[in-house]
């Protein structure tokens, strides 16, 4: 395990371990032609297998760790990607084919973590996996194809359930994990813990956010209802608290609307000491695999610009759900 300068932990794959894990990867034939999307159990069972055959013992122990102690996120470098390179999408979308053995890898290690894989029908055209890459007609959306503008600090889908009964399909994602495919630009993807945020509010901002006196809307990236606006949800908190006790935000610039003066003034409030936050930058490059709890961390991307066509950055984004677990039995006495 590695710490760079941010403070961000990474487990390195060693080489060895690396070259074994792909070449297994490379030989699987039980895919038949799923693709992540038609057989998302294939590749998480299958994912897994291979990984912890060939996954040194003190990586799959922290996974395992990770699963059942789960911290504010996850970072690993040095994984097996495609059998031959392929280059960067143009539009936003691939040939999946070309992707197993990535695609084994990244839902081998969510399944390893205990977590599922979840999409939404009204964004990236209800698939699983998101290819955050730069597409010269969204250059300037605030999207994950866009990049000539900033993407603020936010976490994704907040429009979505808050409540820890929601149901996954209409929940807010858990978690935000990503596979490096290339990232010749060197971008990073700056991280702010809530908790940070909430070490410099004072106590009645943070107040006035749990209570229900919010709207939220959906972002650019997702289609509009049948009359054409934007998807919302009112009556909402901004801030509450997950079932383990951690802090959760959702948040989106310009996507909240406070009802009440107090919910104003709390919203500006947060959005000020928010700003001057640096946050920690984390660099997903080429094999790389980060995860992190979208509840309990905003994240923001800089402007940048592409590199050559094929070239370009390109992460391949999942979002993950953590099933409920059964109540720990009480112990007789």
């Amino acid at each position: 395990m590695t710490k760079s300068r941010s403070g961000i932990h990474t487990l390195h794959i060693p080489d060895p371990s690396k070259a074994a894990a792909g070449a297994a990867l490379d030989a699987v034939t039980e895919l038949g032609d799923a693709l992540p999307d038609t057989g998302p159990d294939l590749y998480l069972e299958y994912g897994a297998k291979h990984l912890r055959n060939h996954l040194p013992a003190e990586v799959l122990d922290a996974l395992a760790q990770w699963r059942y102690s789960p911290t504010a996120w996850l970072t690993l470098a040095n994984l097996p990607g495609p059998h031959e390179p392929v280059p960067t999408p143009r539009d936003g979308f691939c040939d999946e084919s070309l992707l197993r053995t990535p695609n084994l890898v990244h839902f081998g290690i969510l399944h390893l973590l205990g977590l599922t894989p979840i999409a939404y029908p009204w964004e990236n055209d209800g698939r699983l996996i998101r290819n955050v890459a730069p597409r010269a007609a969204s250059a300037d959306t605030l999207t994950s194809w866009g990049y000539a503008q900033p993407l603020d600090w936010h976490t994704d889908d907040s429009v979505l359930d808050h409540r820890p009964e929601a149901d996954a399909a209409e929940a807010i994602p858990h978690y935000l994990s990503f596979f490096g495919m290339r990232n010749d630009e060197r971008v990073p993807t700056d991280l702010l813990p809530v908790d940070t945020v909430l070490e410099t509010l004072p106590d009645r901002t943070a107040e006035a956010l749990r209570r229900p006196d919010f709207t939220v809307t959906a972002p650019e990236s997702y289609t509009t209802d049948d009359h054409g606006r934007p998807l919302s949800r009112t009556v909402v908190p901004v801030l509450w608290t997950l079932p383990d006790g951690n802090a959760a935000l959702r948040y989106g610039p310009g996507r909240l609307t406070g009802h009440t003066p107090g919910a104003r003034a709390a919203l500006a409030d947060f959005e000020r000491h928010a700003a001057g936050l640096p946050g920690l930058p984390v660099m997903v490059e080429e094999g790389g695999f980060h995860i992190f709890d979208n509840r309990r961390v905003m994240h923001r991307r800089v402007p940048f610009q592409p590199a050559a066509e094929g070239r370009a950055r390109w992460l391949r984004r999942c979002y993950a759900h953590r099933p409920a677990t059964a109540p720990v039995p009480a112990t007789a006495g």
